[in-house]
């Protein structure tokens, strides 16, 4: 007789917000004193009529039997790797609540920044759609009709330059319009069914502004779980080997990698950051002030927060830059459309007047 095959949870995959709301709740467990086993009772419980059921049970009997929560987040697969690994580094610190409480703001905020790369990309989706289907009436419905009635007259509407050139101009436009929404959807896909995130590192590498945003985000990382772990007493050493895996940036973990490696041949820490460019000038010289003065921590942790404002800036920026530039792009695209059939029309009259 044929084993039979055990068989398997569910594929899910929890959300930035979800991941927040879960986060959050270990916080309040830690907080409260509750011995992790019977949280993660509760926890469960909570979770029993969602589509994680089965993934939150085996959560609760893998912290039964190991009593680690790092161990247990690994076994059961749905969280990603940042979380793991910072839920590795409040265990060896002794900083779990922390942690965790960092974690829940952590993806709050990378929820907002999702949902407003969403509205991003959605808002000049709709407007490029509305500019083809605008343009598409307009060379298919409307400029017919005006050649009929020029031709009824007399004009000969294929050696007129301004018909020509509006007909040319909604051409290319229904064609570039046509590409950049195919472009838009087919990243939209690629992201979403891409887990490992590579897609999104290539794309954020050859594009400027978002390779600059990146940067960012990971620098926030690197000072916010540095200025952590620095509290907690762990010697920088043992800090700069654990958040090497926290940075998705393969770069900027090259960077850190070299930054351990020259505070062991002597190098300070600011020296060493500053040397390597993982900060700006400006706050190279604000760590170095920070260790000197002993508020190393605080220093990191205030310029992880002065990161994650940029970026919240930098997404609101390129939100009201782009919506009014393709308000413009469409008026003057169909603008001109109009006129070449209008300013013929406007010759004639005045030749009849």
């Amino acid at each position: 007789m044929a084993r039979e095959r055990k068989k398997r949870p569910p594929t899910v995959r929890m959300d930035a917000e979800e991941l927040s709301i879960f986060c959050e709740q270990l916080a309040l467990i830690q907080r409260s004193g509750l011995p992790l086993q019977e949280g993660m009772d509760a926890l469960s419980e909570n979770y029993r009529q969602t589509r994680m059921a089965e993934r939150f049970e085996a959560l609760r009997q893998s912290v039964l039997a190991t009593g680690s929560l790092y161990r247990s987040i690994t076994d059961v697969g749905i969280f990603p790797l940042y979380m793991r690994e910072m839920v590795l580094i409040g265990e060896r610190s002794g900083e779990m609540d922390t942690v965790l409480e960092g974690l829940a703001q952590y993806y709050h905020r990378e929820a907002k920044i999702h949902s407003a790369i969403l509205n991003a990309i959605t808002y000049p989706l709709i407007l490029i759609t509305i500019m083809a289907a605008l343009i598409t009436v307009l060379i298919s419905q409307v400029l017919p009709i005006f050649e009929d009635v020029f031709r009824s007259m007399g004009i000969d509407t294929s050696a007129d330059p301004w018909i020509g050139a509006g007909l040319t101009a909604g051409r290319v436009v229904l064609i570039v319009a046509g590409a950049l929404i195919m472009l838009t959807l087919l990243s939209l896909l690629a992201i979403r069914l891409d887990h490992s995130g590579r897609f999104r590192a290539h794309l954020f590498h050859w594009i400027a502004p978002l390779k600059r945003m990146e940067e960012k985000i990971n620098a926030s990382r690197f000072a916010s779980v540095m200025a952590m772990m620095m509290k907690s007493g762990l010697p920088l050493d043992e800090s700069l080997r654990l958040v090497t895996n926290v940075v998705d940036s393969n770069d900027v973990g090259d960077k850190v990698e070299q930054c351990r490696l020259q505070m062991e041949q002597g190098l300070s820490f600011p020296d060493a950051v500053e040397r390597l460019g993982i900060f700006e000038p400006l706050h190279s010289r604000m760590i170095r002030l920070g260790f000197q003065a002993g508020q190393g921590e605080t220093v990191l942790a205030k310029i992880a927060t002065l990161y994650e404002d940029d970026v919240d800036e930098a997404i609101v920026r390129a939100v009201s830059t782009i919506e009014p530039t393709l308000v413009a792009l469409m008026s003057v695209i169909i603008g001109a459309i109009l006129l070449s059939v209008m300013l013929p029309l406007l010759s004639l009259m005045g030749g009849m007047a």
